[in-house]
């Protein structure tokens, strides 16, 4: 697909360590923004919050009918756990990739000389969290003392987050997904109480600022001119740090950004256009603010959005219905264009640097895969009844899902945590 030739050198520069400096006007969003329909009332969080544990993206009623089922070897949880277990990193004899005691994601840079070894984390927070699932649905302890073994191990070596602005997305996408394992494994009597006061402290004093710094400064670049992919991963860290430390505060700076954030990481800026549906859809189509980039960090948004929302859901907080289920729509539209291959409506975006999409949706990467869809198809269709066709397509073809590393061996196959089949699925 063309795009002009400006748009394709500032696409490149997003991802280098040179960034194009503008005002900072938290006033107006600068993104061209029309949701279609009239936002809903904003979600907010009461004062008095008491959090429920385990409450990040699964609940204990989640993890008894997990385990009930799989013991009783019922369809689709069995499935799904035999393709869990069948991941290396599920194992009990994991060996770790990490620690390191300097996190380093956009290395080799004028900020950081040192190289990329981010690769150790992810491989290591998927772990931590396989097994930590395992240990809850077994009961066997080798999983919980893997489990812990990896978080204890990070957390008495990682002292900082390096790179250049790219340190940011480590920040969000490995500090969510520790910090997850570590909300499953919390009441474990083998896990020692110093120990995981550690952790949470680790979380605090490694993760959080630097998530805090990039969603409050963006750099010093202008609000929009980072994609959507990056203010939600940070999110989603803050969210799940806040309910691993049952800090009512930082939880409700996030549902506050969701709602009226300066970036792409408000969600009617994450979706920024709303179509009405077609004779031949079953519900509006959701335009993704990176649609126009390209499909891979599309989905990557899915699967964040899906994230987010689950773990506030498992607060109480109805984010996946917000603004009349915009999520749904916008995973519609991502599944219609990948799943089903069919042409989606694009509406002109353009960001704060005058990066503009103009025509349709890219089709680079487009039909990736990607374990984002029985979280979303689950919540919406089989509990809202909600039909939704493409996203039941997507669900099917990676059927039962599966994750960490098994449909892209690069930092892709771990942005999202994965399995949903045996995760999410409810009846």
């Amino acid at each position: 697909m063309k795009k002009n030739i400006k748009a394709k050198i500032a696409i490149a520069i997003i991802g280098s360590l040179s960034f194009i400096a503008c005002s900072y006007d938290y006033g107006l969003p600068e993104s061209k923004v029309d949701t279609g329909t009239t936002t809903t009332e904003d979600i907010t969080v009461p004062s008095n919050m008491v959090f429920a544990h385990p409450g990040l993206l699964h609940s204990q009623t989640d993890f008894d009918r997990m385990k009930t089922n799989v013991q009783n070897l019922v369809d689709p949880w069995i499935s799904g756990y035999n393709k869990m277990i069948s991941n290396s990193h599920a194992s009990a004899t994991y060996t770790m990739k990490g620690p390191v005691v300097t996190l380093i994601r956009g290395g080799g840079s004028l900020e950081e000389p040192l190289p990329d070894n981010y690769s150790t984390a992810f491989n290591d927070a998927h772990a931590a969290y396989l097994t930590a699932i395992r240990w809850k649905i077994t009961g066997d302890v080798a999983y919980a003392n893997k489990s812990i073994q990896i978080l204890n191990a990070w957390a008495a070596t990682c002292t900082s987050i390096s790179g250049d602005s790219n340190k940011a997305l480590g920040a969000g996408i490995y500090g969510y997904q520790f910090a997850n394992a570590a909300e499953i494994m919390r009441d474990y009597s083998g896990w020692n109480a110093t120990d995981l006061a550690k952790f949470k402290k680790w979380m605090l004093d490694v993760f959080y600022p630097v998530n805090y710094n990039f969603l409050q400064t963006h750099y010093n670049t202008c609000s929009s001119h980072y994609w959507a992919n990056w203010d939600l991963c940070n999110l989603a860290s803050i969210m799940s740090i806040a309910v691993l430390n049952d800090d009512v505060a930082k939880y409700t700076y996030v549902i506050n950004y969701l709602m009226k954030g300066v970036g792409n990481g408000q969600l009617i800026k994450a979706i920024n256009y709303i179509h009405p549906k077609t004779a031949n859809d079953d519900i509006d189509l959701g335009q993704i603010q990176e649609a126009g980039r390209d499909q891979g960090h599309a989905l990557m948004v899915i699967g964040l959005l899906g994230s987010i929302a689950q773990m506030a859901n498992n607060q109480g907080l109805d984010v996946y219905g917000y603004n009349d289920n915009m999520i749904l729509k916008a995973a519609e539209y991502e599944a219609k264009f990948n799943a089903a291959r069919l042409s989606v409506p694009f509406t002109t975006y353009t960001n704060c640097d005058n990066i503009t999409h103009t025509t349709a949706a890219d089709d680079a990467a487009r039909g990736s895969l990607r374990p984002v869809w029985e979280r979303i198809y689950n919540h919406y269709t089989v509990k809202k009844g909600i039909k939704a066709r493409y996203i039941k397509m997507a669900r099917d073809i990676v059927y039962p899902e599966g994750g960490s590393g098994e449909y892209d061996v690069n930092s892709g196959g771990y942005d999202d945590l994965g399995f949903g089949t045996l995760l999410y699925s409810v009846e």
